[in-house]
């Protein structure tokens, strides 16, 4: 109140600057997803005060082996377990600072079983290496899949891992190298043909005819 006895009102205005970007928090922090799911990632960035700030530029990042993401958080997963796979980076004027998040894929249902070569050519008594491998129907492989080779075989014997010894009777044997996987999704079977040839020529015996 004045000295003549009149009110006066007087207004400020206040103006609360944002502080420094001091971290960025990124959302989920740790997440679950299934082969080729699909994820939002959001950022938060926040000053020293605890703050939010806008206008913040913010760039995400990724094993590209795991996944791919856009721009905006938009994550397409691979297969697989990944440790800090999606890296965000913030950046006010010169101050960095990034965050990370953990995603686990996890993996599909065996849906095939690749078995290398898929034909092969062997001497008699000659060697070979078969191998097999148990995939998705995203191509990755199923770790827990349990990969057997048949050992009966009239083209030859095969151990365990697939090394292979062909028998000394030359011929074409289809399906000769039979594989068989098992996962707790069930089971699928595989086998390659095997064409096993004469050796090559060691010595020629000649005989002379009977002299009368």
């Amino acid at each position: 109140m004045s000295s003549d006895g009149l009110n006066i009102n007087t207004e400020a205005t206040i103006v609360i600057r944002p502080g420094s970007l001091s971290q960025i928090i990124l959302e989920p922090q740790s997440v679950s997803t299934s082969p080729s799911g699909q994820l939002s990632f959001s950022v938060l960035a926040i000053d020293e005060f605890g703050n939010p700030l806008t206008n913040i530029v913010t760039t995400f990042k990724a094993d590209i082996s795991a996944c791919q993401i856009d721009a905006f958080g938009g994550f397409t997963a691979g297969a697989g377990a990944y440790v800090n796979v999606v890296v965000v980076e913030a950046t006010d004027g010169a101050i960095l600072t990034n965050a990370s998040a953990h995603v686990r894929i996890d993996l599909g249902s065996l849906k095939q079983l690749l078995l290398l070569p898929e034909n092969a050519t062997v001497q008699e008594d000659g060697e070979a290496t078969f191998t097999a491998s148990a995939l998705d129907g995203w191509g990755d492989v199923v770790d827990d899949a349990i990969i057997g080779f048949d050992r009966a075989s009239d083209a030859g014997r095969i151990a365990p891992k697939g090394h292979f010894v062909a028998a000394v009777l030359a011929g074409v044997f289809r399906g000769a190298v039979k594989v068989v996987a098992s996962s707790s999704d069930g089971s699928i079977a595989a086998a390659s043909d095997v064409n096993v040839t004469h050796g090559a020529i060691d010595h020629v015996l000649m005989s002379h005819p009977p002299q009368n």
